[in-house]
């Protein structure tokens, strides 16, 4: 059975982690600190010190928070869809939409702000991406072997990647709408140029 100080601890956690996200999408992940953090949750360092060990683990808990959160909307948007070119597209979508409306998980995910990723710390939950992007790309192009299959993920993060980061940073011109398009026809005419 889960003590009344259990719960209140999980939800100072939470409390923490989200007042962090906060910090980080009006300040920058620069600006985020224990120290901040404690404040704007109306506790001690020391507590917030007991939560977790330090900054890194704070954000290594936010990386693999963000990476499940991004998971499970790609999963939600494909398996809407049988048809694996509306399952292709859905996930373009899903995917530019994260990175837009989760900006600050987004950043730190990629390494943004200058903030070190921990590639290590995180590859069991950045791996879940590349398997659901890769079922669906093995669906979209049967025919493919496991390592082409495997370049065409990479291929197809880095575009969704540059082009979603290129319109967060305002370098890329045009609407919310039309940079969704442009991501999602970039991949979509990659991988139907392997079907010719």
């Amino acid at each position: 059975m889960v003590t009344r100080f259990e719960r209140e601890q999980v939800r100072l956690k939470e409390e923490a982690l989200k007042a962090a996200l906060r910090i980080a999408e009006s300040n920058g992940w620069a600006n985020v600190s224990i120290r901040r953090i404690a404040s704007e949750i109306e506790y001690s360092t020391t507590k917030v010190y007991e939560l977790f060990e330090n900054k890194e683990h704070l954000i290594l808990e936010l990386l693999r928070n963000g990476f499940k959160l991004l998971a499970d909307q790609l999963e939600t948007a494909v398996g809407k869809y049988s048809d694996p070119e509306k399952q292709a597209i859905a996930l373009g979508k899903a995917y530019c939409a994260f990175a837009w409306e989760n900006g600050a998980y987004y950043r730190i995910m990629y390494g943004m702000d200058g903030v070190p990723f921990g590639v290590e710390e995180t590859w069991r939950e950045g791996m879940q991406i590349g398997e659901i992007s890769k079922k669906v790309l093995a669906a979209y192009m049967p025919h493919c072997n496991d390592e082409e299959l495997n370049h065409y993920v990479y291929a197809a993060w880095g575009t969704l990647h540059g082009i979603s980061s290129l319109f967060m940073s305002g370098r890329l011109y045009g609407t919310r709408e039309q940079a969704e398009e442009l991501a999602v026809n970039a991949v979509l005419d990659m991988i139907r140029k392997k079907e010719t």
